[in-house]
């Protein structure tokens, strides 16, 4: 069996789960909603510099939205056989781009091209004029491209340009990306000639170059053909798991992914130049915010848990303490230490019990008390009844010798009065016993009316009757004496010229009926029942012992009624059951 401390220790450690466990699933909720908020806040820092990028590329578009119409490409009506017509075309179109078409981005502008269909070039690049010097294969595959979209600019990485200047003239401003059209002629939709606007770095870094993707993060621009256009830290793509993810990444839309348990992708493709955004931002960025959450939490957690291990020590302790004590009082206790008390404790039900413990023992004490008195009332009734046994004898000796003096005398009527006085002491000095039968009763009832004839004389006539299968009936001693007599005192002792009484025992059914009746005057019924149902009256109080006992031994259906005569005289009757043998 599991002790009472045992018990709430256990309960309280359970308890004490409760807020570790709310601890590990704030901390997991707490993570998850972080790294939702983190991934909403990339795609949105994604699709914000994605739209501003695309405003710049969209405005280079339509930067050369006039010369779809040709109405400035005059200078490639004439022929540009010499040297000197090439010279001065090329100026027209170096003057046509820079004062007039892309007047306001210079500064983002690397070099601008115009290749005729009949392969002449024009160039803002003074080193380049001559169709020999341009990555033939470069040329080819943009000219493919622009197959497919003929109407639109397209856009290709720094990889695919056209021309390179030599080691020695390179400057720190560098290649970017190369944006080219096709100009067809309006009226015969014969091509005229591919412009090829080259950009520098600061076209894109000025756009994105202040765009932070967390601490640690990083950001990549690439085309439509997996080139990279702009990236701000090589090491995160660098990684195989991170290229593959890319590499397999939806050519449209956008979207989120966690890459490898360690990265999570943000993406979005641009409708404008079919570039894709990537931005990668470690997890561990989540995490660490998340880590000082876990260890407030953990720290709150283990503090609490400190508290409540010790309040629900001390609370158990408090508890069980006088629990475990008035248990084992109550195994340990004896005789000897009934005076012991409970100390009252201050927990109200347990303090209940602990009053109820004392009162408890201070009435087993009282019980041991009143049982010592009794035992010793006991033995004291023990010793007079021993004493008393001297006094019969003493009784009967005496009685015994005035019999032998009269029989000596011959005084008949003084024997026959010493012998009924002896029988009638006898019978009553040995009624202390719980039954006897109804022969005896009624022997010990006509010695008695043997003794009284004495006193009445004359006056007095008794006549006794009962049915024989009654002799062996059980019936208490003495129950019919007191009716006997109160029929002298109150109705022969009346009556100048005497009287007689009859006793009568029939059986009724399973019922005995004793009856006693006596010539005289009648009875007052309703006077007589009063009499005997109040227990303060000290008239007849012989008949109501007798009634009460009758009543305390077999029920209330049984025992004295008062029954009015067919002649003048008084009628009492006894019920009583009919029994041969004491039952168990």
């Amino acid at each position: 069996m599991i002790s009472i401390r045992s018990l709430l220790l256990s309960v309280f450690l359970l308890l004490m789960i409760f807020p570790l466990t709310v601890a590990v699933i704030t901390y997991k909720k707490e993570n998850e909603i972080s790294q939702k908020q983190v991934s909403q806040y990339l795609l949105q820092t994604v699709e914000q510099t994605q739209r501003a990028l695309d405003a710049n590329l969209a405005e280079i578009d339509r930067l050369t939205w006039p010369l779809l119409y040709q109405q400035s490409l005059d200078f490639l009506d004439s022929p540009l056989e010499s040297a000197y017509q090439l010279f001065q075309a090329n100026q027209k179109f170096r003057d046509m781009m820079y004062m007039y078409l892309f007047r306001g981005r210079l500064d983002h502008i690397r070099d601008i091209y115009l290749i005729t269909a009949n392969q002449q070039v024009l160039s803002t690049n003074k080193l380049f004029y001559s169709f020999d010097q341009i990555e033939s294969g470069h040329f080819r595959y943009i000219v493919d491209q622009l197959e497919n979209q003929p109407l639109k600019m397209n856009w290709f990485s720094d990889k695919w340009a056209i021309f390179r200047s030599q080691e020695g003239f390179q400057t720190p401003i560098r290649e970017s990306v190369t944006a080219v059209r096709k100009l067809n002629d309006s009226n015969t939709s014969q091509l005229r000639a591919y412009l090829f606007v080259q950009l520098n770095d600061r076209f894109i870094s000025e756009i994105v170059g202040n765009v932070h993707i967390g601490s640690t993060g990083s950001f990549m621009i690439s085309d439509a053909g997996g080139d990279v256009i702009y990236q701000q830290d090589s090491a995160l793509f660098e990684n195989p798991a991170m290229k593959e993810t890319i590499r397999k990444l939806h050519k449209q839309g956008q979207g989120i992914q966690v890459v490898d348990s360690k990265w999570l992708l943000a993406y979005n493709t641009s409708s404008t130049s079919g570039w894709q955004m990537s931005a990668v931002v470690p997890l561990r960025e989540l995490v660490v915010p998340n880590q000082r959450i876990l260890q407030y939490l953990i720290i709150i957690a283990g503090l609490g848990t400190l508290i409540f291990v010790i309040v629900s020590v001390l609370l158990a302790m408090a508890i069980s303490r006088p629990v475990i004590h008035l248990a084992r009082l109550m195994s340990t206790t004896s005789i000897d230490n009934l005076h012991m008390r409970e100390n009252v404790g201050s927990i109200r039900e347990i303090s209940i019990l602990q009053r109820n413990f004392n009162r408890l023992r201070e009435r087993i004490q009282q019980l041991l008390r009143d049982n010592e008195v009794q035992q010793k009332e006991k033995r004291d009734a023990l010793l007079q009844a021993m004493q008393m046994q001297i006094q019969p004898h003493f009784l009967y000796n005496t009685l015994d010798t005035i019999y032998w003096m009269s029989k000596e005398y011959e005084a008949d009527s003084i024997s026959k009065l010493v012998t009924a006085l002896g029988r009638f002491f006898r019978f009553t000095l040995h009624s202390g016993q719980e039954w006897t039968s109804m022969k005896k009763e009624l022997d010990h009832v006509e010695n008695y009316l043997q003794i009284q004839s004495f006193r009445y004389k004359d006056k007095l006539e008794y006549d006794i009757q009962m049915d024989p299968s009654l002799k062996n009936a059980l019936v208490m001693p003495l129950i019919l004496q007191p009716l006997v007599e109160n029929a002298l005192e109150h109705g022969i002792a009346k009556m100048s010229k005497g009287g007689k009484v009859s006793v009568n025992v029939t059986k009724e059914g399973d019922r005995v009926v004793l009856s006693v009746f006596n010539t005289g005057n009648g009875i007052d019924i309703e006077k007589a029942k009063k009499l005997l149902q109040s227990p303060d009256s000290s008239e007849h109080l012989g008949m109501r012992n007798v009634d009460q006992r009758i009543k305390m031994a077999f029920g209330p259906e049984y025992g004295i009624r008062f029954s009015p005569s067919q002649r003048e005289g008084a009628l009492v009757l006894v019920y009583i059951p009919f029994r041969t043998e004491v039952a168990g």
